[in-house]
């Protein structure tokens, strides 16, 4: 783009410098002519002055003596001046004595001192001529101011021409030296204006390292980092807009009114709308029972909504507001992702969850009915026959004591036998259903598999706390609770390494409905819970407590034990 002369830097330069440059000499030249003036104006009074006297002076003499004639011929001499016009010698009578040139028409003018206010163009003086302080006559003398002017007239003449060569000279040398200063700030202009225009190759020359050389460095770094900047702006708006045309969520950027800005491809795939039509439309019409004060909240997290495609139909979706604040005013950019895959997997997911709790819960009701079984029939059948043995075998010991030794060694240790496989059937019975959590009930049972675990782990202090009426509880509740107690005690004599575990039993009645709260805690080294293994006994106790819609949590950590809470509702499971 080119300059306007009126505009342009160089142009105003050269002509504020010769304006100056005119303004000032002229003010020189009227300076001068003033002086010049004064001064021959001051020239011509003071050889006036010096004439006169000297005539006032000398003719004295002639007119007392009455030498008219040696006057004259002395006056002759006089008025040979070029600047003298005429010469008066008047009389006491003021009658002329001698009269030399022309006289003017007025008899006499008035006499005059400055020669640059005379009017009429002679400059007349008139001087008393006195002898012994006594009036002999006056002198009156008139002097041309022709000569004055012409002289004016030269100077001034020499002045201008001076002065209008020295006017043209500086034309000249403002002309080359401006042209010369400006032409590297001209090149600078030159190549900010391909910078504006998007050329950023351009490189000035930078000369003497002057003024002008230092601001061309600095504009070939300053064009340098916007080239570097604007090439990575570039990348990275070229990424952006790949990303945003091929991503598979709807993407939508909108103002604080909710008037759709821009949308990417995956829009029209989403609501069935084209990038176009959707610009300048509500952002509110693409998700149902939505406002403007939700569109421009940002909340940080994802939410979940119901988006309404062009033929009506809704379907689920994620959205996601984002926010960034441009020369003051808010933008505001959604991302839109179907979740309708999602949501029919959760679904199914839900359904298979709910099957295998079913199944888990059906499975653990038929093991402890068949626990129960088989501790009846090892009971009955397997007790009763070693029972039986034992009684034998004591018949016969009793028998051989005093017939045959070795009879009776044997029966001896058929007794022995048989009373250790009493003991153990007796625990796998108590392991698989223990008789006095039918017989004696919940708090009994606990005690007793207590008071078992103390006798095997000695080293571990096991209290059991129990508060409230725990008789009527319900045999879910019941074999619920003991399994819990009993796998417990099983993890901390395994992992734990305690030395004090404390089970606490009682009723929350604070809640509309009573639960009954169970707390095992220990002391032991704890566990990072998003790290433990995914042990069966966890999982199973969970499944327990979950069967009677019942909540179970865990809290533990390195060095601070494991404290294990479930809270089971008893209005509903109470029989």
């Amino acid at each position: 783009m080119l300059v306007s002369p009126t505009r342009s830097l160089r142009v105003r330069l050269i002509v504020g410098v010769v304006l100056i440059e005119i303004v000032m000499l002229s003010l020189l030249v009227w300076s001068n002519l003033g002086v010049i003036r004064q001064a021959h104006g001051d020239r011509l009074r003071d050889s006036a002055r010096s004439i006169l006297e000297q005539i006032t002076r000398t003719t004295g003499s002639y007119l007392v003596e009455v030498d008219y004639a040696a006057l004259d011929e002395y006056l002759r001499n006089i008025a040979r001046n070029d600047e003298l016009t005429y010469l008066v010698v008047l009389g006491r009578d003021q009658r002329p004595v001698v009269s030399l040139g022309t006289l003017p028409e007025q008899r006499w003018p008035q006499t005059e001192s400055d020669p640059l206010a005379v009017t009429d163009g002679t400059l007349d003086v008139t001087g008393d001529i006195r002898i012994g302080g006594q009036l002999m006559g006056q002198v009156k003398l008139g002097f041309s101011l022709k000569r004055m002017e012409q002289s004016i007239e030269a100077a001034k003449l020499r002045s201008i021409v001076i002065a209008g060569t020295e006017i043209i000279l500086t034309v000249i040398v403002t002309v080359f030296f401006g042209v010369r200063l400006t032409r590297r700030i001209g090149q600078l202009a030159s190549a900010a204006q391909r910078v504006g225009a998007g050329d950023y190759s351009v490189k000035v020359k930078t000369g003497t390292p002057d003024e002008v050389g230092v601001t061309a460095q600095a504009f070939n770094r300053m064009v340098a980092e916007i080239s570097r900047r604007t090439h990575r702006l570039q990348k990275t708006l070229a990424r952006e807009r790949v990303i945003e045309e091929t991503a598979i969520d709807g993407m939508i950027t909108y103002n604080a009114q909710c008037c759709i800005l821009s949308a990417n491809p995956a829009m029209a795939l989403l609501f069935g709308y084209s990038e176009n039509s959707l610009i300048g439309h509500q952002a509110t019409l693409l998700l149902e029972d939505t406002s403007q004060t939700e569109w421009t909240t940002v909340t940080g997290f994802r939410r979940d909504a119901f988006g309404l495609r062009k033929d009506g139909n809704r379907f689920p979706l994620e959205w996601y507001v984002g926010k960034v604040d441009i020369d003051g005013e808010p933008l505001f950019a959604a991302t839109l992702h179907d979740i309708t895959e999602r949501k029919e997997a959760e679904h199914e997911c839900r359904i298979l969850l709910e099957g295998n709790r079913f199944l888990i819960h059906k499975s653990l009701a038929v093991q402890e009915e068949e626990r129960r079984s088989l501790a009846r029939e090892l009971h009955d059948e397997l007790g009763q026959c070693t029972t039986a043995i034992q009684a034998d075998a004591e018949i016969i010991h009793e028998l051989s004591q005093q017939r045959d030794k070795k009879i009776e060694t044997s029966a001896r240790a058929i007794l022995d036998v048989s009373a250790r496989i009493y003991d153990v059937v007796h625990s796998m019975m108590q392991r698989l259903r223990p008789s006095v959590l039918d017989d004696l009930g919940l708090v009994a049972a606990l005690q007793e598999e207590i008071d078992a675990w103390r006798n095997r782990h000695p080293d571990v202090d096991c209290q059991l706390i129990t508060a409230g009426n725990l008789s009527e509880l319900g045999e879910a509740i019941n074999i619920t609770v003991y399994r819990i107690v009993q796998e417990s005690l099983t993890n901390v004599a395994r992992h734990a390494n305690a030395s004090e575990v404390v089970i606490q039993l009682g009723y929350d009645t604070k809640s509309e409905l009573p639960h009954l709260l169970l707390s095992i805690c220990d002391n032991g080294k704890g566990t990072e819970l998003d790290m433990r293994g995914r042990g069966l006994g966890l999982i199973g106790m969970r499944e327990r407590i979950e069967a009677l819609s019942g909540h179970f949590t865990i809290r533990s950590a390195p060095g601070e034990g494991m404290t294990i809470e479930a809270s089971i509702p008893v209005a509903e499971t109470v029989t």
